[in-house]
């Protein structure tokens, strides 16, 4: 087993011994897909998003949640913040979740379920 003090990745996957993703860390140019029955359910969803962060996956390989968090802003000030965490139902879209967003100044935030 190798020791590191330091690793800095762009993109990293947790696997199953079989290969198959249970978690992902990714910056804004790696922002996984949601899959589903093992295909893109979603084309291009997330992929314009200023975000970062980490994706579940289930037993399937399967999109069950995640943490995403990122911010912009332009060259006239404007800016948008969000960050999330969400916990989804099997085989559906999120059931569980803890947001925020600020877009300029205007704030969202909650708890849903």
């Amino acid at each position: 087993m190798a020791d590191f003090k330091s690793i800095n990745v762009e993109n990293l996957n947790i696997v199953d011994k079989d290969g198959k993703v249970r978690l992902r860390l990714f910056n804004n140019d790696h922002i996984p897909p949601v899959i589903m029955d093992g295909k893109d359910i979603l084309p291009g969803h997330r992929q314009n998003d200023p975000i970062a962060g980490l994706m579940f996956y289930n037993g399937n390989g399967e999109e069950c949640g995640g943490l995403t968090f990122g911010s912009k802003q332009d060259e006239n000030g404007d800016y948008e913040s969000a960050a999330t965490i969400t916990f989804d139902q099997y085989k559906q879209d999120q059931v569980v979740q803890m947001h925020y967003i600020d877009d300029n100044g205007e704030k969202h935030y909650g708890f849903s379920i």
